[in-house]
């Protein structure tokens, strides 16, 4: 059973590597794998949330399960046919990120915060970062596929984490296994 776990950790560590690579080196295969996947889930959303409308009325589907589904089909579509959609949303939350760091920055400058100049430049940077990656949709790629790499690249560090760990946790239990082993002889 260990030994299975371990190499689960070893697998999932090593594919999470290999999935930030591809997001480092291929920024657009990145959002076309990714618009895939998000465009077939609304798609096969949008589906379900028809037949599970259709199931539960009465008399034919309601009305906003049937715009709902409608809508989840329409937007997965849309995903899939122009994946670029998906960085100018991420761009658009990394705009609205900057600005609420701006606001904040004047608020902490208010109320008299020492390092509120710092917090002024990173709005102010984060800003720009984010308008660029609304307006060039293969900065909003770049950076997308940079976060979802990043995050892979967590993961692994948590696989492996955890797999150093797996020691420790053997060690803590070889008593009770020895307990339990003297018990049942």
């Amino acid at each position: 059973m260990l030994k299975r776990t371990k190499t689960g950790l070893i697998v999932h560590g090593l594919l999470m590597i290999a999935i930030a690579v591809f997001c480092f080196a291929t920024p657009q295969g990145t959002m076309l794998t990714f618009a895939w996947i998000l465009g077939l889930l609304f798609i096969l959303g949008g589906i379900i949330t028809f037949f599970l409308g259709r199931s539960r009325a009465v008399e034919g589907i309601d009305t906003m399960h049937l715009i709902s589904a409608i809508l989840m089909v329409a937007v997965g579509i849309i995903i899939i046919v122009k994946p670029s959609i998906i960085a100018v949303l991420v761009g658009l939350v990394i705009l609205v990120e900057g600005i609420d760091f701006i606001v904040r920055a004047v608020r902490y400058h208010q109320a008299g915060v020492r390092h509120w100049a710092l917090i002024l430049i990173v709005g102010i940077l984060v800003t720009l970062l984010g308008l660029w990656a609304v307006l060039s949709t293969w900065v909003g790629q770049t950076l997308l596929s940079i976060i979802v790499g990043v995050g892979c690249l967590g993961v692994a560090a948590n696989c492996f984490a955890a797999l150093s760990g797996i020691k420790r946790v053997e060690a803590f239990f070889q008593p009770l296994r020895d307990q339990i082993e003297q018990r049942q002889q």
